[in-house]
């Protein structure tokens, strides 16, 4: 099996140990990585853990290849386990099967759909995407797993008024013919959208069309509340797509696929929950949290 090289993107030697403070090899190991075999990396690849945490270090990345990773995401999401989380703080959406909800998936290229009861999710894993984790290896708990994506692979657009994007040609979901308007979170690392045609929900939106976000909840917040229109939250991973109602201000969220969209959260401007920084060479594109 050939091992993919743990680097993160971070190469800076630990002053005291003399380990890369990203990956957890020694200069030499760096060095010969490429000519050494398989055995000589995958013992590398077990004593790394131990040494990420002697420096303190919680980011370390998993001996996956990108067939590997792909093999993973597509057995998750088959057996319907866990949940999947595409976002930013204060704005996420989240991709689970409800009890008793099957999961249908299909692949084109590097890019896994999976559909589910009001909701679904598109990734597409090329070799520009990473398996991660901030969980010690303890052997008996499943890690929670952050598929992250290296900043060359591409960014999306960044709006940071509320933008009307037209027809919303990637829709995953047949939904009727609503325009994706993109609510203007002005986030590098995911945006969070809405799609709608008639109704109130969509006269609300095209009325806040190039009002700051803040501004524009005022105004678009009880439509949304009362129509609950699709909500399409995109990063450099993929999309999710969520039609479930939305429910009122401190009222339970719904079995399955649902969405986040909580101010005061969103003003922390994390892009990754407290913990779980990345490396400044990727960037996030979904976690994975194991079943409970």
């Amino acid at each position: 099996m050939t091992l993919a090289s743990p680097c993160t993107g971070i190469c800076r030697l630990d002053p005291v140990t003399s380990w890369c403070q990203g990956c957890g090899r020694g200069g030499d190991e760096i060095v010969d990585w490429g000519t050494q075999p398989a055995a000589w990396r995958a013992r590398v690849w077990d004593e790394i853990p131990a040494r990420l945490q002697q420096m303190g270090v919680a980011c370390r990345r998993l001996p996956w290849t990108s067939d590997e990773t792909r093999d993973f995401v597509r057995s998750a999401l088959k057996q319907g386990s866990g949940t999947w989380v595409m976002g930013v703080v204060g704005a996420v959406a989240e991709f689970t099967a409800a009890p008793g909800e099957s999961v249908n998936m299909w692949e084109t290229g590097d890019t896994l759909r999976a559909t589910t009861k009001n909701g679904a999710v598109a990734m597409t894993l090329d070799d520009g995407v990473r398996a991660l984790t901030f969980d010690p290896p303890d052997g008996d708990t499943p890690p929670r797993i952050v598929l992250a994506v290296k900043r060359e692979r591409g960014r999306l657009p960044v709006a940071k008024t509320l933008a009307d994007l037209g027809p919303d040609t990637d829709a995953l979901l047949s939904d009727g013919d609503g325009q994706l308007f993109d609510l203007g979170l002005g986030r590098r690392e995911a945006r969070f959208c809405v799609r709608a045609a008639r109704g109130n929900a969509g006269a609300a939106l095209r009325s806040a069309v190039g009002m700051p976000f803040a501004a524009a909840l005022a105004k678009i917040g009880g439509p949304l509340l009362r129509d609950s229109p699709p909500r399409v939250v995109e990063t450099a991973l993929g999309r999710m797509e969520v039609t479930g109602a939305i429910p009122p201000p401190g009222g339970q969220s719904p079995a399955g696929p649902h969405t986040h969209l909580l101010p005061d959260h969103l003003a922390t401007g994390r892009a990754m929950p407290p913990g779980m920084d990345l490396p400044r060479s990727y960037l996030p594109g979904a976690i994975y949290y194991p079943p409970s």
